[in-house]
């Protein structure tokens, strides 16, 4: 009898045929994950701009502000002494929106001097719709 080893062209056909099959089904199911991380990768981040204004004039003493700009769709951290950035700010990506939002102060003792809401959403995944409240007078900031 002959020794009969290795795959036929069909059995490899037919592997080929359901990996397809699998890749098809699983691309779009990824993309729509990877654009989720984004915006929420996005939203932590302006969340955490906001954390910092606030822990900064705590302890530095200086009065900070979280410039938000929907037209550019940045959020900044700055000082309000002399409206110096503290670092660069942070620009949302291409699959996220600023819809609205105001700039918030941070004052010396941690309270904001306006309550403020910023709308981000997202342009791929219509369920990625957050808003990032700051509480007057407290400065306490949520994610809803």
């Amino acid at each position: 009898m002959k020794d009969r080893r290795g795959f036929t062209l069909i059995e490899i056909m037919i592997v080929l045929v359901i990996v397809g099959i699998l890749a098809t089904i699983a691309v779009p199911n990824f993309q729509g994950w990877i654009n989720h991380m984004r915006f929420t990768g996005f939203l932590r981040e302006v969340y955490s701009e906001f954390q910092d204004a606030r822990t900064r004039a705590k302890t530095t003493g200086i009065s900070h502000e979280v410039v938000v700009n929907p037209g550019a769709n940045t959020v900044g951290l700055r000082r309000t002494t002399d409206n110096v950035y503290v670092r660069t700010p942070v620009s949302a990506p291409w699959n996220c929106d600023i819809v609205s939002g105001t700039s918030v102060v941070f004052k010396t003792n941690g309270s904001a001097t306006d309550a403020g809401n910023i709308r981000i959403v997202s342009t791929k995944v219509a369920a990625d719709n957050s808003l990032i409240t700051i509480a007057l007078g407290t400065g306490r900031i949520a994610i809803q």
